[in-house]
């Protein structure tokens, strides 16, 4: 992680900060700061480093019980790319919340700027399993989150669009069916749990007014994982696991669609407004027909080995090899590296 000085926040109450807060806080800020600077090897190792961290966090139900935590809300500040196609937010007036909201903003963030050519796949799935692992916990403890979901919605759809884009580019590095998959059923979670754990009604008719509003990129997905999935060819399994996860989002489009077009030629209006669509969707819903899908809430729990055991190993070596590059012990008395030393707790 980028080193304490470099960061800044802003929290509420000041008095109340404990050491664990304060980590926690520098974590998600340093994450930030992170994942917005180029994307050189030894930055891509520490962005993957602090969501290693996060993920073995959000494993931990005491963790998660004191990140959603509705009685200490703070306000944290977290750095934020600039980007053409939005305005340099200032922030000033960030909301006081549970630290889970700034974990959730992070992770939004991760997702909606590093969209790029050398695409980062490793960190793009640990950054969708941390928000999968969170609304577990939300869905499991009926955690009413009071969050602007449709950030994350759509940020998760451009995602998509995105590896629709580049498909060609993609699959010859990466297995992009995998990453589809865990978005998906992201979306499968908010639609067979969300009535748990979204905060109101008014969040659930919204979750399926950016499905309808954004069918074309759910359709086209289905059809290329469809085409991938119906020809012999290394992705052919991958492709098929989303063509199954896809079937509730579908079942949504094709049921909702022609009710809302059947509304709007009707009333004789060209392009209806979302208070309009909302109101088709409230509707409509008695008619509409799900398959529940298992195994949602279930994820594989982080294991160090064998799959993480040649990166730490590296780190160490890199760190090891920084250190005597960077600091020359000569220059430094022996009295004041025992003082150093012993300040260590």
């Amino acid at each position: 992680c980028l080193s304490l000085p470099h960061l800044s926040f802003l929290i509420l109450p000041i008095h109340s900060l404990s050491l664990p807060l304060f980590l926690s806080l520098s974590l998600s800020l340093s994450l930030s700061l992170s994942f917005s600077l180029s994307p050189d090897e030894h930055r891509l190792n520490s962005a993957r480093l602090c969501l290693i961290i996060l993920t073995c966090i959000t494993e931990d139900q005491y963790a998660d019980a004191f990140l959603h935590d509705d009685n200490m809300n703070f306000r944290v500040n977290l750095h934020r790319m600039p980007m053409r196609h939005r305005k340099k937010a200032a922030e000033k007036n960030v909301p006081s919340r549970p630290l889970v909201c700034a974990v959730l903003d992070l992770m939004v963030e991760f997702i909606v700027t590093h969209m790029m050519k050398d695409f980062p796949m490793d960190l793009y799935m640990r950054c969708v399993q941390v928000i999968h692992k969170l609304i577990c916990y939300q869905k499991k403890c009926r955690i009413r989150l009071h969050y602007t979901w449709r950030e994350l919605w759509s940020a998760l759809i451009n995602l998509l669009k995105f590896l629709l884009s580049n498909e060609t580019v993609l699959l010859a590095k990466h297995n992009i069916f995998h990453l589809a998959l865990l978005v998906v059923n992201l979306f499968n979670m908010f639609i067979t749990y969300g009535d748990t754990f979204l905060p109101t009604s008014n969040s659930y008719d919204e979750l399926y007014y950016e499905i309808v509003r954004m069918h074309q990129i759910f359709d086209n997905l289905y059809c290329m994982v469809l085409r991938v999935s119906t020809n012999a060819g290394q992705w052919k399994e991958p492709a098929s696991k989303v063509t199954h996860s896809l079937v509730n989002v579908r079942a949504i489009i094709n049921h909702f669609n022609p009710k809302i077009e059947s509304y709007a030629a009707v009333n004789h209006i060209s392009q209806l407004s979302e208070d309009q669509v909302l109101e088709v969707v409230r509707s409509n819903y008695d008619t509409l027909t799900l398959k529940l899908q298992d195994g949602l809430d279930q994820f594989e729990r982080y294991s160090e080995q064998p799959k993480e055991a040649a990166f730490f190993k590296e780190l160490v070596r890199s760190i090891s090899l920084n250190v005597r590059k960077n600091v020359s012990l000569n220059t430094l008395s022996q009295d004041l590296l025992l003082k150093e030393f012993s300040t260590i707790s």
